[in-house]
């Protein structure tokens, strides 16, 4: 075949410089995106309850609906958390399930329920998680001067009616979320004397607004040869409509006006939204799933800069941008993979000595890449930090082939052979080892691809480029290269026809010379010491297991940010102004930028709880990320110091990739349920949280609670006094300004009307309220004070009722690194001791033990892949054993090389573990083959060994160099792509450094070890 080709060069050259064409046009039509596009395995479903308490929403409706949701096929996890008025029922499915399907059923679930559930609930609603839906940016709007000429009032509808609709029109940008606009309200306020003397009731005025905000539709009348439209209009369009509305009442016409107090207000705000320190419009962007993240980026500049000219007294300010976080990602592993290219290529041009071989290499090396890309195209994978960093990982193992190949055919022109014969012969010896070699990478890979879990989908795209990318370099080194070889050097003079190897060999550089000098010299020692190493080699097994014990596990690398997310639940009942006074004195200096969500937000696409009023989210930015850690202890210490009831909690930022590998997770949660419910259980579960402080030695947050008023209304005296019980629900609602009875459609606005009296104390309230009776026999009604007939008292109960498959428990997080197994063994015997609760564990510690266990088993696999076509290649059961002692010596040093760099063992860095077992073994099978080919030839044991090591040793050591040079950018860049794969980095540079070594000196040995009986006989 290699001939073949070399007789048809332009037609071999034509070829690849059509696909090296379509590899560069397709490279500029691939999507780019932060991560691979995958379905994460979320799905929410929220249930609203308006004025219902959590524990009453828990019981009548939650329960119901968690009992059937635990129906649905592939659920691996549920959970609910419920709160007053609201519930977030969150389920996690199984890796595999279609999320489309489940979906689907999870509808069919509540439906279900729905008949079980109070007929006032309206029907929860599912949203299914998707990438699309987290918004790639926000867009911050502030009033330069608050006290200037625009009021914030004026810049919201600016900002609801004109610039979020034009942002909605760009065909980029799919939707745009919005929060902090104050909303309105039109107000009625009753004048209690006026509707005493006038015998008019809150029923008559609920009644009146009710009657006469009807819109009974549009109708049709035949007249003749004609039809006509009729259209009867009884709407509340305005504050005149209303006052106007007329009442009868004891034969005397009134207006509404007459009595009550009639006006458009500002709703009492339930929440804000600021941006450094100022009261601020927040904006967020959603993108189109296809659409690209540049051009969307640039569409919304030119937007913004259209509304600061237009509207000078705004300020428009984007935060926490996903566009930057993807453009520094995807251009620094760029960045990498060129310095990744030049680098091998310098390597190349040291050790051969010759800028024509280097440059063939490196002409090879980027086709091969380019080919990659058209593969990418074709089997629809996107550029990403996933499948980028594969490719720099790649591009090491890549120049393999490319070396292999070069240096062979150069050894048989330096034994005497001709050009055209040393191209044939050089690449035809090298066909069998390369796909040997480059199927014991893959192999190491493709288990990768079953993993459970997101990481399983996530790092698919990573197999995908390696394989691509050897995929394409076997074949470019075994049919362009030779071609290149023989045009490039057919142009110079070559060695002569029929000159030994000898001669040749005493014609290779003084550098060449020297590393065979350095070779001999420590295979003599190797030889001398043979017992030493081999006790040493088989060491490093129990070793392995020693280090695998004492590494501290985690989920994925801890990757350096400089934004931080703080949330904040004072467990005070503080009000919203308060609540906002707090949130501006934790302001810091080593901030950049900074915005809060203060209460509640009014986000359409929110799938995480609703902020409480006495709960904040702050969002903080420096200006690198070694403030963050700084930071993060001042604002713990102010809060501990003034508001030792409160409770703080730090977390990363919601991109895409936190959404899905997210590190939020407590190393140990455990979880408390307490079986006896009884009154005293708020006291009970405090008191063995006191315990568990003193018997762990750590500090616990407070369990959330709630204080609250409870107005119990005594049915008795309802009886002896004649009051109907929605009578005082309603006088309860007025007083309380939460009695909404209609709606006032102003054209494009709908403003909600509502009764409601003065702001007051609960006891004034209660002292001027009165309720009126049924009427009597005489047709009398009689006021009664509302006090007369209700009993106030406090208590104190869970702000968040949260629970799972076993029922109802109270989650408390700890971060133990190191501890787990005896702090869950001290918690187990506290809880016992109580006896009156019980106790479950989850957490980081054991889904990070879980993965753990896949990933050996998946290692495992790996290693009897390479081994069943290792077998096949070598012809034998017993030479594959040989090179496979050499993973346990890697694995070994790429763990030293993790604790010496501060690393964990996490997913990254066991990846890269398994990756190297697959590459470094190459150079093994490499000189193992050369063994049995010289073995073959009649060459004895001893100097067959000597004579293929001198052969590969320029190879073998290029092909390490190269490798590690490859991934020595990612080391010293600090993007996200970067920092993810730096574990894996620091394992395979460790283990290839040492592998190197031991390919050359130990893996003989062992050879030798075994063989030398065969040779005596």
């Amino acid at each position: 075949m290699v001939r073949y080709l070399l007789n048809h060069r332009i037609a071999v050259i034509m070829a690849f410089l059509a696909m090296v064409i379509l590899g560069c046009v397709t490279y500029t039509t691939l999507p780019v995106s932060l991560l691979p596009d995958i379905d994460i395995p979320h799905i929410t479903v929220q249930v609203t309850g308006d004025n219902v308490s959590a524990r009453e929403l828990e019981n009548t409706v939650v329960t119901p609906l968690r009992r059937q949701l635990m129906q649905v096929g592939g659920l691996g996890e549920i959970k609910s958390e419920t709160r007053d008025g609201s519930a977030i029922i969150s389920l996690t499915m199984d890796y595999g399930v279609n999320t489309d399907l489940a979906f689907i059923e999870v509808n069919e679930k509540i439906d279900a329920a729905m008949n079980s559930l109070p007929k006032t609930v309206t029907r929860p609603k599912a949203v299914k998680a998707s990438a699309t839906d987290i918004p790639v940016l926000y867009l911050q709007m502030t009033l330069r001067d608050e006290n200037g000429r625009m009021s914030f009032l004026d810049m919201s509808g600016i900002a609801e009616n004109i610039v979020r609709r034009r942002l909605e029109q760009q065909p980029e940008i799919a939707m745009v979320d919005i929060t902090g606009v104050p909303g309105k309200v039109l107000r009625v306020t009753p004048d209690l004397d006026r509707m005493t003397q006038a015998g008019v009731t809150v029923e008559d005025l609920e009644s009146a607004l009710t009657a006469n905000n009807v819109e009974p539709g549009s109708m049709s009348v035949r007249d003749g040869y004609y039809e006509y439209n009729i259209t009867v209009t009884n709407l509340l369009r305005s504050v005149g409509d209303v006052e106007r509305i007329k009442l009868l009442k004891g034969g005397k016409i009134m207006e509404l006006g007459d009595f009550a107090e009639v006006s458009l207000t500002n709703r009492v705000p339930s929440g804000y939204s600021l941006h450094n320190s100022k009261r601020a419009v927040t904006l967020a962007i959603i993108k189109h799933g296809e659409e690209s993240m540049d051009a969307m980026n640039k569409a919304l500049d030119s937007t913004i800069k259209y509304f600061s000219d237009r509207y000078p007294e705004i300020e428009f300010s984007k935060t926490r941008s996903q566009t930057e976080l993807l453009d520094f990602t995807i251009s620094n592993l760029e960045q990498n993979l060129i310095l990744g290219l030049l680098l091998v290529f310098v390597v190349c041009l040291i050790f051969m000595r010759s800028a024509r071989s280097s440059f063939i290499i490196g002409l090879s090396i980027i086709v091969g890449v380019i080919l990659t890309f058209l593969l990418f195209y074709l089997f629809n994978v996107s550029i990403n930090i996933i499948s980028m960093a594969g490719l720099i990982l790649a591009v090491g193992m890549m120049i393999d082939n490319s070396v292999i190949v070069t240096e062979n055919i150069t050894q048989f022109r330096h034994r005497g052979n001709g050009l055209m014969n040393a191209c044939v012969k050089g690449t035809n010896e090298m066909i069998t080892p390369m796909l040997s070699s480059s199927l014991t990478t893959v192999a190491v890979f493709v288990p990768l691809i079953f993993m459970s879990g997101i990481a399983g989908a996530i790092f698919s795209d990573q197999a995908f480029s390696i394989t691509a990318g050897l995929a394409a370099s076997y074949i470019v080194g075994i049919t362009l290269l030779p071609v290149l070889y023989y045009l490039f050097e057919n142009k110079k003079s070559g060695i002569k026809e029929g000159k030994s190897a000898d001669s040749n060999q005493n014609q290779s550089p003084a550098s060449h010379q020297s590393f065979i000098s350095l070779y001999d010299r420590g295979m003599d020692f190797c030889f001398r010491h043979k017992w030493t190493f081999i006790a040493s080699t088989l060491l490093t097994v129990p070793l392995c297991i020693v280090m695998f014990m004492l590494m501290r596990q985690e989920r994925m690398p801890e990757i350096d940010s400089n934004e931080t997310i703080v949330r904040i639940d004072w467990n005070e009942n503080i009000n919203l102004d308060t609540n906002r006074s707090r949130v501006e004195a934790l302001s810091d200096s080593a901030s950049v930028e900074s915005s809060a969500y203060i209460g509640m937000q009014d986000y359409m696409l929110s799938s995480d709880f609703d902020l409480s009023t006495s709960e904040a989210e702050l969002y903080f930015k420096t200006s690198g990320p070694e403030d963050i850690s700084p930071l993060q202890n001042r604002i713990a210490d102010r809060i501990r110091d003034k508001y030792p009831s409160a409770t703080v909690s730090f977390h990363k930022t919601g991109n895409i990739f936190e959404k899905i590998f997210s590190s939020d997770e407590a190393d140990i949660e455990a979880r408390i349920s307490n079986q006896n419910k009884d009154a005293g259980e708020i006291d009970s579960l405090a008191s063995l949280c006191g315990r568990i402080r003193e018997a762990t030695g750590e500090s616990l947050s407070p369990v959330p609670l709630r204080r609250q008023i409870d107005i119990s209304v005594d049915r008795t005296l309802l009886a002896i006094y004649n009051v109907d019980y929605s009578e005082v629900q309603r006088a309860l609602r007025t007083a309380f300004k939460g009695n909404t009875v209609s709606t006032l459609r102003s054209y494009q606005e709908y403003t909600p009307i509502e009764i409601s009296g003065r702001e007051q104390s609960v006891g004034e309230i209660l002292g001027n309220a009165f309720v009126i009776s049924r009427a009597d026999k005489n047709g009398v009604r009689t006021e009664i004070p509302l006090r007369s007939l209700v009993t106030v008292g406090h208590s104190r109960d869970l702000k968040t009722i949260t629970a799972g498959v076993a029922g109802e428990y109270v989650p408390i997080g700890l971060e133990v690194p190191g501890r787990e197994a005896k702090v869950i063994e001290t918690i187990r015997e506290t809880v016992a001791a109580d006896g009156s609760h019980e106790v479950e564990f989850a957490g980081g510690f054991f889904s990070n033990a879980r993965m753990m266990r896949e990933l050996t088993v998946i290692l495992l696999v790996s290693v009897m892949l390479m081994y069943f076509i290792l077998c096949a290649q070598f012809e034998s059961f017993l030479q594959p054993l040989i090179v496979l002692l050499e993973i346990p010596v890697d694995t070994f040093f790429a763990l030293l090389a993790l604790m010496i760099f501060g690393q964990t063992l996490n997913l990254m860095s066991a990846i890269g573990i398994i990756v190297t077992c697959g590459i470094v073994v190459n150079d093994s099978i490499l000189k193992l083959d050369a063994i049995n080919e010289l073995r073959k030839g009649g060459m004895p044991l001893t100097e067959a060994i000597h004579t293929a090591g001198r052969r590969r040793l320029r190879a073998i050591i290029m092909t390490s160099l190269t490798t590690v040079f490859a991934m020595l950018p990612v080391l010293f860049t600090s993007d996200m792509g970067s920092e993810l794969q730096r574990p894996l980095a620091i394992a395979m540079i460790g283990s290839m450094v040492v592998g190197t070594i031991v390919s050359i000196f130990v893996i003989p040995l062992f050879y030798w070890l075994i063989y030398r009986k065969h040779e005596n006989k």
